[in-house]
């Protein structure tokens, strides 16, 4: 049975319950604590049989997020997802949906053990405005970029609220960036890496994913990543990322 979050059903303990040292709940306690089920372009349901919540789900307008298990009714999910309207799924890797959507995936990764810097370039904090410049200029297939009204407001909000940080590397041009896309007690999920074309190969891509990794772990926090199929695969091997599990995306 799906059930709606309302104050006759307190979702955020069953979040918290279910979230820890999971990416999926990482980013659903993050919406969470950013956006609460008053809010009309936010809901949250659980899923669960007689005796458990075996499922929680959450969305931001069309875009959903499925913290599965393996008592997870996903035949009742997929029947749910298909009348919900929604226009992007992202789950764990390992359980199938049948939602009429295409379906792409690739690698969780990992660390939680801080990573020794070779280089050093100062840090700064760039505006909202300047990250969405430089991901825009790196965009792709497996990295595509929202409208620049809907990506301010909500990261600005995240920001007010403390479930993402941003960090940068610049010098009159913002050269590099990192930001987290979720935040929670335990958690934290990397996204948003991006360097100019004009200064890459000077290692500021990885200067910045040990610099929040560092910072990450020294709260106490697992580091996750989805990482694009077939991209990367050595960098974040030498990192020293591990491998967690797969994730899914439907569109």
């Amino acid at each position: 049975m799906i059930r709606i979050a309302g104050d006759d059903l307190n979702i955020e303990s069953f979040i918290d319950a279910m979230s820890k040292g999971n990416p999926f709940g990482c980013r659903i306690s993050s919406l969470y604590k950013t956006y609460d089920y008053h809010l009309p372009f936010v809901d949250y349901w659980i899923q669960a049989d007689n005796k458990s919540c075996t499922s929680i789900i959450a969305r931001l307008e069309t875009s959903f997020i499925l913290l599965l298990t393996d008592y997870s009714d996903l035949e009742e999910i997929s029947s749910f997802m298909r009348v919900s309207g929604a226009a992007s799924i992202i789950c764990d890797g390992k359980y199938e949906l049948d939602c009429g959507l295409k379906v792409t995936g690739g690698p969780i990764l990992y660390s939680t053990r801080l990573m020794e810097q070779e280089k050093d370039f100062s840090v700064s904090e760039p505006t909202v405005k300047d990250i969405y410049s430089l991901i825009s200029k790196c965009a792709s297939k497996n990295f595509a970029v929202p409208s620049y009204e809907s990506f301010a407001l909500d990261v600005n909000h995240k920001l007010n609220k403390n479930t993402v940080r941003v960090y940068g590397i610049e010098d009159n041009t913002l050269k590099a960036c990192i930001m987290t896309l979720a935040e929670s007690d335990d958690s934290a999920v990397l996204g948003a890496l991006a360097t100019d074309p004009e200064y890459r190969n000077n290692g500021y891509g990885a200067f910045l994913i040990k610099y929040i990794n560092n910072k990450l772990v020294s709260e106490g926090k697992t580091v996750y990543l989805h990482r694009a199929p077939d991209e990367n695969i050595e960098f974040y091997n030498k990192l020293g990322f591990n491998y967690f599990g797969m994730w899914a995306e439907y569109k």
